[in-house]
């Protein structure tokens, strides 16, 4: 075969197709093949200006925007989005706007084409001259369902350093891609809506309505299961952290109050408002309808007449408030738009209900944040400053409980370990009397013995900082018998009075408080019994019978008969049982002859049975707590007396 006599020949030149049916027909065909170069000569280098195929082109053109086509035909890709984006600039905004939406609203679209379609409905959207309140509420509600669609990560039980393995998840980057993109699609409409001039303030705040719903709800679903903290040792922000501070620099924009604004939206709406929506739904549907029999409106009246009719509400989920104030009060995001003119008690209590949610929810991300806002708000209250009176918010107790279900059964060491710190400066932030009541509240309704001796800890560090209060005193001489005995008396009502007297006596029977009597169970209970002891120890030594400043030495007797005689005898009686055991294991024993053979068995599986070496190494470690609390018991009788013959 001859070769061409010019081998610079340049290609045959497409020629303009004038009749749209064959234009497009033309098209499609190139769509086909994925003809990139007859593609942008039909539609770009002739400058396509036939509208009435913009529609077909758009959904024809829109099916190739995929991932398929990014990873295997890239220049095909880019030229398809330039035509999109061509027909988007020049073709009619409100139905390229439908077009589009379109094209979005299926249920496997995939990330590289919602990307890309964010553009294209940007676009149209700022051609649209007056964007009509619903039709800007319809698109964004379209355009964000894929993003509420997104599979949230798994809920793993990470501490330490494996939080940063958090950040790597392959869910948690395709949340924050797609996230991202989301932001940067409602930046310039924004910036718009913000910045729009008073003349146009009835519709621009409308629009700002439609914007900050959409806004808010970024913050329920991804942004609350993310993990949005940031150390100022760490030198990098994580992608989870620059979303969340891209929404809330987004949301600062259009809201000039977070507080008034998580205070006056609230999720739980009353029967009057949903029948007045009802009635209001009701009268929409007929005007809608003797709208339809009229004469066509010009298009600014149109937009007044929809956005009239149009029933809009903002409801912010828990969820959403809960991340919002989370970011607020503890990583300090739009703070510049939370009012300072509030109590930090009247804050704490405000966002009680918040904190329960959080620390309520099992997934560990949504129950650190509970946490740490715990934190914040509790530490920004002085000591002592709420008032009993505030007891009264069934609210504390529960966050209180909240605090002491994460401290007992969360399996992550990190928030058992902040909750165990966030507990107490809680129960500080109370005036005496209502810590009082906390304390009796959790004595008497906890059965778990390592809270109750933690709790009994924390009860005498604040018996002792208020013994060492310097205090005024009187004296009087009364005659006991054939003694004259120096009384002495606080001269002035101090708050310790509720951690003296009979009200120590109350709650001295909830410390000491034995379930069984000398028939309780010492080891499951030593935790509370060690703590029990160690309290009597301070207040012995603390308090002399001279000065009886609590009033202990006026019940003494009681003490004794309640709690330290049964619980000599009980530990007595457990502490043989063990050895018993304890060596009928050593020589290889079974009391009571053959035992039948027993398994534990987990998820399904058995578990081996325990080697002697670990029987008798567990029976040694419980004869040493045993021997603990012997020591302890007896120690504590020996200071009893010796202060009862000083």
């Amino acid at each position: 075969m001859w070769p061409p006599e010019n081998l610079e020949m340049d290609a045959p030149e497409v020629r303009r197709i004038e009749d749209p049916q064959q234009m497009m027909a033309q098209i499609f065909e190139c769509v086909e093949q994925k003809d990139a170069k007859g593609l942008k000569t039909y539609i770009l280098e002739h400058k396509l200006k036939e509208e009435s195929i913009f529609w077909d082109l758009i959904l024809k053109i829109g099916d190739s925007v995929k991932s398929e086509n990014f990873e295997n035909y890239p220049n095909f890709f880019e030229v398809c989005n330039r035509c999109l984006l061509y027909l988007a600039k020049i073709g009619n905004p409100k139905e390229g706007l439908l077009a589009f939406l379109q094209q979005m609203d299926t249920f496997n679209l995939d990330d590289t084409k919602y990307k890309y379609f964010l553009d294209f409905v940007q676009i149209v959207l700022q051609r649209i001259p007056c964007k009509l309140f619903h039709s800007l509420d319809i698109a964004l509600e379209t355009v964000s369902a894929h993003l509420e669609g997104l599979t949230l990560p798994e809920n793993l039980q990470l501490e330490g350093p494996e939080i940063k393995l958090f950040h790597l998840d392959d869910k948690v980057v395709r949340i924050n891609d797609v996230l991202n993109s989301y932001l940067d699609f409602l930046a310039p409409l924004v910036k718009v809506s913000a910045h729009s001039s008073p003349i146009s303030s009835d519709a621009a705040a409308k629009e700002t309505l439609v914007l900050k719903k959409h806004l808010v709800q970024l913050f329920d679903h991804p942004l609350c299961y993310l993990i949005l903290t940031h150390n100022s040792d760490d030198k990098f922000k994580s992608e989870s952290r620059q979303s969340a501070e891209k929404a809330m620099s987004l949301l600062a924009q259009v809201e000039t109050d977070f507080h008034r604004f998580i205070k006056n939206n609230k999720t739980s709406e009353n029967s009057s408002k949903s029948k007045e929506f009802s009635e209001r739904d009701n009268q929409t549907h007929t005007e809608t309808d003797d709208m339809q029999k009229k004469e066509p409106l010009s298009e600014q009246d149109m937009a007044t007449d929809i956005v009239d009719i149009w029933d809009f509400k903002i409801n912010i989920s828990p969820h959403c408030r809960a991340c919002i104030s989370y970011l607020i009060h503890t990583e300090f995001l739009g703070i510049d738009k939370f009012p300072s003119v509030y109590r930090h008690d009247y804050m704490l209590e405000f966002n009680l209900g918040i904190l329960s949610l959080l620390l309520q929810n099992t997934n560990y991300v949504v129950n650190y944040k509970g946490l740490l806002l715990c934190k914040c708000l509790t530490e920004r209250v002085c000591k002592s400053a709420i008032p009993t009176d505030n007891l009264d918010n069934p609210g504390y107790i529960t966050v209180l409980n909240d605090l002491i279900n994460v401290m007992v059964k969360c399996p992550v060491r990190d928030h058992r370990t902040l909750a165990t710190q966030v507990f107490p400066s809680l129960i500080a932030r109370f005036e005496a009397p209502g810590r009082y009541r906390i304390y009796q509240n959790i004595l008497s309704s906890c059965t778990h013995s390592g809270l109750k001796g933690y709790l009994i800890t924390l009860l005498k560090n604040d018996l002792s900082e208020y013994l060492k209060l310097p205090q005024k005193h009187s004296s009087t001489s009364r005659e006991m018998g054939h003694q004259h005995v120096r009384i002495t008396i606080p001269s002035v009502d101090l708050p310790e009075k509720c951690f003296t007297g009979n009200s120590l006596h109350r709650l001295l029977k909830l410390v000491l408080y034995l379930p069984e009597g000398e028939r309780t169970d010492m080891l499951e209970n030593s935790d509370q019994i060690i703590s029990a002891l160690n309290f009597l120890r301070f207040l012995v030594l603390a308090d002399s019978p001279k000065l009886n400043r609590t009033g202990l030495w006026g019940f003494i007797d009681t003490v004794e008969k309640d709690f330290t005689d049964p619980l000599r005898l009980g530990l007595d009686l457990s502490q043989a049982h063990y050895k018993l055991e304890r060596d009928n294991i050593a020589q290889g024993k079974m009391p009571g002859g053959s035992a039948p053979e027993l398994s534990v068995s987990v998820d399904g599986a058995t578990l081996p049975a325990a080697e002697k070496e670990q029987k008798l190494d567990l029976l040694d470690r419980a004869l040493n707590t045993h021997q603990m609390m012997i020591s302890l018991l007896c120690r504590l009788l020996e200071l009893m007396e010796q202060q009862s013959l000083a």
